[in-house]
């Protein structure tokens, strides 16, 4: 009898120690997630940005040469 109350000790131990384990796993993956949408966000509108920038150039400069060299 004595035995099989620890084993059910045990049993009980350990299940609320995997409820805790995956309860924790779960706000950690959360928060990883949440982290990693708000980089890849942040990254892409910059990368946005970059290339609008690079179109924004090229035509300036495209119209600065066509100016120069058509005039001439």
């Amino acid at each position: 009898m004595r035995a099989e109350l620890i084993q059910e000790l045990q049993l009980l131990q350990n299940s609320r120690a995997n409820k805790f384990v995956d309860e924790l796993a779960d706000k950690i993956l959360s928060s990883v997630d949440a982290v990693n949408e708000k980089v890849i966000s942040s990254m892409s509108k910059r990368g946005s940005m970059l290339i609008l920038l690079d179109k924004r150039l090229n035509f300036s400069t495209l119209r600065k040469l066509r100016s120069r060299f058509l005039k001439s």
